[in-house]
């Protein structure tokens, strides 16, 4: 696997994970955003869940405050992709919303 600042654009860092901190400012022809269990969907809203977070430094916030910086997080993962992006959650209810909301995947 290539050097960090290099994961995304080496061929060797083909098929490798990233997160919000490695994705910034980069752009891809197609992106997938795994949406774990720190922000689910409940009815209309969108539900933190911070004690779910794997970043440290905000997984102690409150899930208002929370909620801010996951919607931003996911929303910067979301516009990576200028061809295309997949969305995945983690959550059972909040990958059946987003199957509603976004349309089947295109041939």
């Amino acid at each position: 696997m290539p050097a960090r600042p290099f994961w995304a654009t080496d061929e060797g860092g083909h098929d490798q994970v990233g997160c919000v901190y490695t994705a910034q400012g980069m752009e891809y022809a197609y992106n997938v955003v795994i949406i774990g269990n720190d922000l689910v969907r409940r009815g209309d809203r969108w539900e933190a869940r911070p004690d779910a977070s794997e970043d440290s430094t905000l997984n102690s916030l409150s899930p208002e405050r929370y909620l801010q910086y996951a919607l931003n997080t996911y929303r910067v993962l979301a516009t990576r992709g200028t061809r295309g992006t997949r969305f995945y959650s983690s959550d059972q209810a909040t990958q059946e919303y987003l199957q509603e909301l976004l349309p089947p995947h295109l041939p």
